[in-house]
């Protein structure tokens, strides 16, 4: 997970208190921090803002729900009947037994698109990073979490970028509190009942969108309303 100061968000009042939380995380003042839990909940009201009241910040993941029910059918496949056969039926058959940096670029490719926007570079980011982790087992639901809880992380990153690197004293200092970060939101969505998933038949339909939806939806709620 990077920043890049070169992405600048809006400067909207919820913009401002998102960035200020965020500088204050890196940057203390009067030596009392910002908890992690608090810049996450800003960051998604700026977001719930800019997507407007009607909308909420779940559409501001629209891509990134629709890439994590590809990735929910391609494993839950996997789970059932094996990779060779999942990968065949997504048509990436010639991706079977490729190094996991290979594997990694090929499912991200094609189960998020090609697109440039900052939504579809984020999610293609992200769900490689989730497989390169190399999970043990296929479980939909647990890649599925993390792929959502990646995608958020490196999002938020982006959108604060040039308020975390202004505050950060340093590099060590900005990688550890992109860390707490991404540990926090992490923590967060692994208390959270998953349910059970769909089916793999199902997964690439209404159920799996559901699924997705609901899960994302649920999670976001929480932690607008958690700061601590």
């Amino acid at each position: 997970m990077g920043t890049s100061s070169a992405r600048r968000a809006p400067s909207s009042r919820l913009w401002r208190l998102a960035k200020a939380a965020a500088t204050r995380y890196l940057a203390p003042e009067a030596a009392v921090p910002v908890a992690a839990g608090e810049v996450v909940a800003r960051y998604l009201a700026a977001l719930n803002e800019t997507a407007g009241v009607d909308a909420g910040a779940l559409a501001a993941f629209r891509l990134t729900r629709k890439v994590a029910q590809n990735l929910g059918g391609l494993v839950s496949l996997a789970q059932s009947q094996g990779w060779p056969v999942a990968l065949e039926a997504w048509g990436l058959a010639d991706l079977a037994g490729q190094p996991p940096e290979a594997l990694a670029l090929g499912l991200s490719a094609a189960l998020a698109g090609p697109g440039g926007e900052l939504e579809a570079v984020v999610a293609r980011a992200s769900l490689a990073s989730v497989l390169m982790q190399g999970h043990e087992e296929p479980d939909p639901a647990r890649w599925v979490s993390g792929f959502l809880a990646t995608a958020l992380c490196q999002r938020l990153a982006l959108d604060l970028g040039e308020s975390l690197e202004a505050a950060a004293p340093g590099f060590r200092p900005l990688k550890g509190g992109l860390k707490g970060l991404q540990a926090w939101i992490e923590k967060s969505l692994a208390v959270l009942p998953l349910g059970p998933p769909p089916d793999p038949e199902h997964w690439r339909g209404l159920a799996g969108w559901l699924w997705v939806t609901s899960l994302l939806a649920g999670w976001l709620e929480q932690l607008m309303q958690s700061k601590k």
